[in-house]
């Protein structure tokens, strides 16, 4: 059967056959759903015994799945299910090649798999720049989509393929709704909604954690508006995908990094977009990681009309990245405008009571001033009289002490004490002379041990006897070495004499000669060789 080219060269469509349905079937049961025409079976051939398998060339076969398929889809249909590759199978000649998986099915495995094509001029008369869904819808990986399909048979490959004809966009954003809604309604029985609404947050947030794409539109609007303030904000950045897979995983995991960071809030922000892009914040795990979370949760998703999930659950909900800026700048002045009208308002105060408590000081400086005036009046005068009371009973005490004294001159003079007095002082002098004579006697004989004591130090002076040839041997450790049976063959000794030091050896030893009548003890004669030790007499 001739085949007929598409006009952009991509796979060839096999022409149907002219008994198929019409292309009108309003009205009618769409063909997808009545049961395919079967082509009558050949008559059986006699039995004459086992049937032979017929054998069928390949272009045979291609033919027959062909007609099979012509018969079996006449027109195109809906086809639902969940895209999956489409970023990766986005041709560079524009054409768009992804799959259709079960969306109902969770055991990837057993997952049932349609490919699906999208041509290029398909692509831009939906997705284009001035495309019907531009703006509206864009397929992602993840997202349940309803597409109008006719099959086809690709005989080179030996494939079948879908090529997408439209999108219904109304039942993707119709189903992410439904998911949107049931997302609700069990954090709602659960009363996660308010979890995160009950962390506190302190009155001025300073300390900043920032959950965005970095260098981002939004991650530039948060921080030129905190920094355009000039307040002290400390912001930490935690880079994260705002759009697309990554998103669930990425969101998850920075909240879980800056969670244990000491942060006053965190920023959870992103720039504007569709409503399908703002679909990736509906998500249930992101939205329990929200409310889970120990620090409140400021969300600025950047869409204006709709609230996602994520703004449900956050402590509190902005509708652009800026307004969650302003709200911080705004509660950072207002905190500083009040704490300077309340140290305004402090001093005002503590001027009025400084100068109450000065015109209270100086009344009570005036009246202690006069209170010590007339108890020093007082004072004096009973000082003045107790002057004179003192003075006439001193001159009282004073004149009959006298008298006393005149009548013990008066007894002392008699002449039995006189003569005891003068016996008493001869004594006196006697025992002195004697305690003279005893500490002069005393100090001579003191004096003479002294010097008998220095003339031995000077005769037993090591200095003095090495002066007389002799030598002090000593060993590397600074031991003395006295006995030269002690000596070590080959030990290093230091012999010091009276200029210096000599470095020796010790050889082998040899007793000293003694004089047989000397007693033991007694140093070797004269001349005879030194033996190693101290040379002291």
């Amino acid at each position: 059967m001739p085949a007929r080219r598409r006009d952009d060269d991509q796979p060839f469509l096999w022409d149907r056959p002219a008994s198929r349905e019409p292309a009108d079937t309003r009205g009618r049961t769409p063909a997808s759903e009545r049961p395919p025409e079967r082509v009558p079976a050949p008559p059986a051939p006699p039995a004459a015994g086992p049937a032979e398998p017929p054998t069928l060339t390949v272009p045979q076969v291609a033919e027959r799945l062909q007609v099979l398929l012509a018969e079996s889809f006449p027109e195109p249909f809906w086809l639902t299910g969940e895209a999956s590759g489409v970023k990766r199978g986005r041709h560079a000649s524009g054409h768009w090649y992804f799959s259709l998986v079960d969306d109902q099915c969770t055991d990837d495995r057993k997952r049932a798999c349609l490919g699906v094509v999208m041509w290029s001029r398909t692509v831009a008369r939906l997705f284009g720049p001035r495309g019907r869904l531009s703006g509206r819808l864009q397929p992602e990986d993840g997202l349940v989509l309803r597409v109008l399909v006719r099959p086809e048979f690709y005989p080179p490959r030996g494939s079948i393929s879908f090529i997408i004809e439209d999108v219904d966009p109304d039942y993707t954003l119709g189903n992410l709704d439904l998911q949107r809604r049931r997302v609700l309604e069990r954090l709602t029985a659960e009363g996660a909604l308010q979890w995160n609404k009950d962390v506190p947050l302190t009155p001025v947030p300073l300390r900043l954690g920032l959950i965005t794409a970095l260098e981002s539109a939004a991650y530039n609007d948060v921080m030129q508006g905190l920094r355009a303030c000039g307040l002290g904000f400390h912001v930490l950045c935690c880079d994260a995908r705002m759009q697309g897979e990554q998103t669930s995983r990425s969101v998850r995991a920075a909240l879980a990094t800056l969670a244990g960071c000491g942060l006053d809030c965190i920023l959870l922000v992103r720039g504007g977009g569709s409503r399908l892009d703002l679909s990736w914040f509906d998500r249930e795990d992101i939205a329990r990681a929200i409310a889970a979370c120990p620090v409140p949760v400021l969300t600025g998703i950047g869409h204006e009309i709709d609230l996602s999930v994520a703004d449900a659950v956050a402590h509190r909900a902005f509708k652009t990245p800026t307004a969650v800026s302003e709200f911080l700048v705004q509660a950072a002045l207002d905190a500083q405008w009040q704490s300077e009208q309340a140290w305004e308002a402090i001093a005002t105060g503590a001027r009025e009571q400084l100068a109450e408590q000065q015109r209270a000081l100086l009344l009570a400086a005036r009246g202690v001033r006069q209170a010590a005036e007339g108890r020093v009046a007082r004072e004096t005068g009973e000082l003045v009289a107790s002057c004179q009371q003192l003075r006439a009973a001193t001159e009282r005490a004073l004149g009959a002490a006298r008298e006393d004294l005149a009548a013990v001159r008066a007894r002392l003079a008699a002449g039995p004490h006189v003569e005891r007095l003068a016996v008493q002082r001869v004594r006196l002098e006697a025992d002195g002379e004697r305690l003279r004579r005893a500490a002069t006697a005393r100090l001579a004989g003191a004096e003479a041990a002294l010097a008998a004591s220095a003339d031995r130090a000077r005769l037993l002076d090591p200095q003095r006897v090495l002066g007389r040839g002799f030598a002090w041997l000593r060993r590397a450790d600074g031991r003395s070495l006295k006995d030269a049976a002690a000596a070590v063959e080959g030990e290093p000794l230091t012999a010091v004499l009276r200029d210096g030091e000599l470095d020796l050896r010790a050889l082998a030893a040899r007793p000293a000669p003694r004089d047989p009548a000397a007693p033991p003890g007694t140093p070797a004669l004269p001349g005879s060789p030194a033996l190693p030790g101290p040379a002291v007499p």
